[in-house]
């Protein structure tokens, strides 16, 4: 009898165990490898502004400490562009050729794409940092 309850108990360990079914579904924090990696949107941004400065031409590489999820910051690279467009329609040139109006363009462009990422992405954060690698306003 005895030998029979430890065969049953070893037999439902061992389902447990193995079974696919109990595992859990989350990612934990171990196993999360944070990893920089960048996506260079692409091609440049290039578009009118409004004002005496009548356009901007801009490379944008977008910062991720997740390099393994970086499939799905490329996958909406569409819905980057067309964030970033639709800021630079409203924006003056003379307001964002100064080094402090370049400054408050990044950030912004960063909550937006943020923002933007976070309702469309599986994960929520991927979005780090944002650099601008050529910025010209003429």
């Amino acid at each position: 009898m005895r030998l029979k309850i430890y065969q049953i108990t070893l037999l439902i360990v061992s389902i447990l165990w193995f079974c696919p079914a109990f595992a859990e579904d989350e990612e934990s924090e171990e196993d999360i490898i944070y990893e920089t990696a960048y996506y260079p949107i692409s091609p440049d941004i290039v578009t009118n502004v409004k004002g005496k400065a009548k356009y901007i031409r801009t490379k944008i590489q977008i910062m991720t400490d997740r390099a393994d999820m970086l499939w799905e910051i490329e996958e909406h690279d569409p819905l980057y562009r067309h964030v970033l467009l639709m800021i630079l329609a409203d924006k003056k040139g003379e307001d964002i050729k100064s080094p402090a109006g370049k400054e408050s363009l990044r950030k912004e462009f960063l909550k937006a794409l943020s923002d933007a990422l976070d309702e469309k992405a599986s994960k929520k954060g991927l979005i780090k940092d944002l650099f601008f690698t050529t910025y010209y306003v003429k």
